[in-house]
């Protein structure tokens, strides 16, 4: 048969297809829950876990296709100016509801005019990602903090939980190689990891290249996730 599809094509439009349906059930059930808290139901609570469910699948079917497209040679940093005061504002107004479910909040940190240049959508996908695990293991605050370092915009995420596991720990002086190993006990597939590096990867500016770090401690004494943007 003449232009026959590969199976990694197949799979990567049934991935998008999946993914549009989740995004429809996602809006099904934010009207649902909003019928539910008008009309004071019990087990209002219980829609968030299901909402936290949605969105972690959703955001784990975007990292797919990004990979797919990148491994295509058809993943493109759409590179423009944000703010990014207002930027940390949208990412944590996305998030604070569902957080809050939880009794944990989220507040943002960032200094009036700061104006840098990344891929909106590239960069929200890496800070959704690690704003969902903050919702599992944080205590009872989250931290969005944006900041100027050697000529690097800062990105970081802090919260009061236990913290990243030995093997998740990345200094920013010294990137390691990614590794696919399967954490039987968390469900991590470690993909999230890789899509982060490489997102930062793909921000180049004046000879300098994104990463990312991943430390425990700070402030909050939990982990620390950072990504550094030239």
């Amino acid at each position: 048969m003449e232009n026959k599809m590969s199976f990694a094509d197949i799979l990567a439009l049934t991935l998008h297809d999946t993914k549009n349906s989740l995004g429809i059930l996602f809006n099904n059930l934010e009207d649902i829950m909003a019928s539910c808290r008008e009309q004071n139901c019990a087990r209002h609570s219980e829609f968030y876990m299901l909402q936290y469910e949605i969105k972690r699948l959703n955001n784990s079917l975007i990292r797919l296709l990004s990979l797919y497209k990148a491994e295509k040679s058809q993943l493109v940093a759409n590179i423009d100016y944000h703010a990014i005061s207002e930027f940390l504002e949208d990412v944590a107004v996305a998030h604070e509801i569902l957080l809050s479910s939880r009794g944990i909040k989220l507040i943002t940190e960032c200094g009036d005019g700061l104006f840098r240049a990344f891929d909106r959508n590239l960069v929200e996908g890496v800070l959704d990602n690690i704003i969902n695990n903050a919702f599992r293991y944080a205590r009872n605050t989250v931290k969005i903090k944006a900041s100027t370092d050697n000529g690097y915009l800062v990105i970081q995420i802090e919260d009061d939980g236990e913290g990243y596991p030995p093997s998740m720990l990345i200094n920013e002086n010294k990137q390691p190689e990614f590794k696919q190993e399967i954490d039987f006990k968390t469900g991590s597939t470690g993909l999230g990891l890789y899509f982060s590096m490489m997102v930062a990867a793909m921000h180049v500016n004046q000879g300098k290249k994104g990463f990312i770090s991943i430390v425990n401690g700070g402030n909050m004494g939990g982990g620390v996730f950072s990504i550094y943007l030239p």
